[in-house]
């Protein structure tokens, strides 16, 4: 059996000389992806990390720092209180917590005879004010921007 000889395929000739203006789409994509690359290393601080020693098990010395949950009050006005990202994130979480167990709760109320009506209706506005009051922290989250 005999092979014929490759026949060459068609290839952009455009974008080989860069002075006359005109790139290969290849080229621009990989001008691109070069450039996003290097605006991400400039963003991005790389530390290199001890080899080993053999004990992977061994507790690290320096236990990670908590983050701070703060309210800033500010001496201007009390419209400008503000409050640091981990304090929302972490009273959205307790607040969710919180609310999911009031509505398991009021389920199992209702599933439950002999129970008022009125007791019912009580627990059930309350979680939606706690619905009300997690608008509320998303509502700041979004408007700070955390």
């Amino acid at each position: 059996m005999v092979r014929k000889p490759a026949v060459p395929k068609a290839h952009s000739t455009a974008g080989e000389t860069p002075q006359q203006g005109v790139t290969s789409a290849y080229a621009i994509m990989a001008n691109r992806i070069a450039n996003r690359v290097a605006e991400m290393a400039e963003s991005i601080t790389f530390v290199e990390r001890p080899k080993p020693n053999g004990q992977a098990f061994e507790e690290p010395e320096e236990r990670k720092r908590p983050r701070k949950l703060e309210m800033r009050l500010p001496t201007s006005g009390a419209d400008s209180v503000s409050f640091s990202a981990p304090f929302l994130d972490n009273t959205l979480q307790k607040m969710l917590a919180l609310q999911n167990r009031m509505l398991k709760s009021t389920a199992e109320i209702s599933k439950t005879g002999g129970v008022d009506e009125k007791v019912i209706r009580e627990h059930a506005a309350q979680s939606a004010e706690l619905s009300r009051i997690i608008a509320l922290i998303c509502a700041e989250k979004a408007r700070q921007g955390a």
